[in-house]
């Protein structure tokens, strides 16, 4: 029987968009629970954030490899949840028409929303952006961007440490952030929206 890896390996000439993801690298971020899902016989352990539900896909301990499962898990679904545990990250695939299954004990529990950070975009195809340089307000010299959609972000941070760039993309996004993440070469690149840039 194959595992969930090797079916997403399968999908490698699907197109490639960006993925939604939800950094929830601090435990108040997230309720944890249970739910039904489609074709699913038995209960599947979730996390419930924004009033969506994600279902437990992986555990990983390495943030390179992290990212690379993401970026393949991305060819099949738009949307992702990564939480810490003492294993490493937990990646959780969404489910949208997921049903909340209250514990077998208590069949009238209710599960109360959680409010997560803003989602990061991670753009796994190089053909989805353009690097350039922008002109911001108040800011004298051009800016290193990437141009996604029409939309600039500046790049924020550059760097082949995966874990560190995922740190502070967390700490970004639960500040409010609007943040975009590239994967598509050995070096990470960071990016922040600049409603205000302009191309130059």
């Amino acid at each position: 029987m194959p595992s969930p890896l090797d079916s997403l390996t399968a999908l490698a000439d699907s197109p490639a968009h960006a993925i939604e993801c939800k950094f929830l690298f601090e435990r108040d971020l997230y309720t944890p629970c249970h739910i039904w899902a489609a074709d699913v016989d038995h209960r599947l352990s979730a996390v419930y954030v924004d009033n969506q539900f994600y279902s437990f896909f992986k555990v990983v301990g390495d943030p390179n490899k992290l990212l690379d499962i993401v970026a393949r898990l991305g060819k099949r679904d738009d949307k992702v949840a990564i939480t810490l545990t003492k294993q490493g990250y937990a990646i959780w695939a969404y489910e949208p028409q997921a049903q909340y299954a209250p514990p077998a004990r208590q069949p009238g529990h209710r599960i109360y929303p959680v409010f997560g950070p803003k989602n990061c975009l991670l753009l796994i195809d190089p053909q989805a952006y353009q690097l350039c340089q922008i002109q911001v307000p108040d800011v004298a010299k051009p800016l290193d961007a990437i141009a996604y959609r029409n939309r600039y972000y500046s790049i924020f941070k550059q760097d082949q440490d995966a874990a560190r760039l995922l740190d502070i993309t967390a700490k970004l996004a639960r500040r409010g952030d609007d943040t975009l993440l590239t994967l598509t070469d050995s070096t990470y690149r960071l990016g922040l929206l600049e409603p205000s840039g302009r191309v130059i």
